[in-house]
């Protein structure tokens, strides 16, 4: 048997865990005093009324090589072989971590996979590999796909507020008043496991524009697939996203999840991100 396992930015709705069997390795965020585990303690809605509460960011703690080492060793004794799927080696020490449990236990077959991403975009990566496995499919068959998957997986975010960016150092006192100023919407990207600025436009409609014109400009086709569309605490827009992404191309099936505390602690309120694949050439 093939057990998927991922960490819990992987943002992934419980349903489909559930449904998948996928095993779930939650971070943990610490708020003011308090420590939460990501996706367990505390209810999406509960975290950014928190995080609005306090002054400073929360922070976030990697699954320990530990915690690893215990699941791995759960999962395998019987014979089984598991598959990680985890977040960007370039953004957390979770996927070192889980190489450093897997070296513990030499003797089991566990592959550790690098998403080379963050949220539901690996979380598809995820869900690919739990289907497959409930298939039937073997495991060099799953990692062959996946690790396809890794090199084609378009990421587009849409940040609604400049606060915690400005926060987490990423952005300067007088950048975030004049964004807020100016209805600044900054979309960002995923290239080589980081996150970076694409572009930036002025409004949430405009916002959505870029998106839908960025996808018929580049002639990508999302018809069959399996795409992913999630949110800060703000399903409206994310539902907003989803109808115009529907009218313009009727994708096979969309997966749409609410973002844990890690990634809303980054993100903030108001953010809304799309991820597809991206096949148009085959060395992407």
């Amino acid at each position: 048997m093939i057990r998927i396992i991922t960490d819990s930015v992987s943002d992934i709705p419980v349903e489909l865990c559930e449904e998948l069997n996928i095993k779930v390795m939650p971070l943990v965020v610490h708020i003011g005093e308090q420590y939460y585990k990501d996706g367990i303690d505390l209810t999406p809605e509960d975290f950014f009324q928190l995080m609005a509460e306090n002054e400073n960011l929360p922070t976030t703690s990697q699954v320990s090589p530990g915690e690893f080492l215990k699941a791995f060793d759960e999962l395998t004794s019987s014979g089984d072989t598991v598959i990680a799927i985890l977040m960007s080696s370039a953004l957390s020490g979770t996927y070192n971590s889980a190489l450093t449990a897997k070296e513990m236990l030499k003797n089991r077959d566990i592959e550790v996979i690098d998403s080379k991403g963050v949220t539901l975009g690996y979380g598809l990566l995820v869900i690919e590999a739990a289907r497959m496995a409930k298939e039937g499919h073997p495991k060099e068959d799953i990692v062959k796909r996946i690790q396809y998957m890794i090199g084609k997986m378009e990421y587009k975010f849409i940040v609604d507020t400049l606060d915690n960016l400005y926060k987490g150092g990423r952005l300067s006192a007088v950048g975030a008043i004049v964004g807020k100023i100016l209805n600044i919407k900054p979309i960002l990207k995923m290239e080589e496991g980081k996150l970076i600025l694409e572009d930036k436009v002025r409004g949430r409609r405009r916002a959505i524009k870029w998106v839908i014109d960025w996808i018929q400009n580049n002639d990508i086709d999302i018809r069959n697939q399996t795409i992913g569309i999630n949110h800060s605490n703000d399903e409206e827009y994310a539902l907003e996203l989803i109808g115009e992404i529907e009218e313009h191309f009727a994708p096979k099936e969309i997966i749409l999840s609410q973002t844990g505390c890690v990634v809303g602690t980054h993100a903030g309120p108001g953010a809304v991100a799309i991820y597809f694949l991206d096949e148009r050439h085959s060395d992407k």
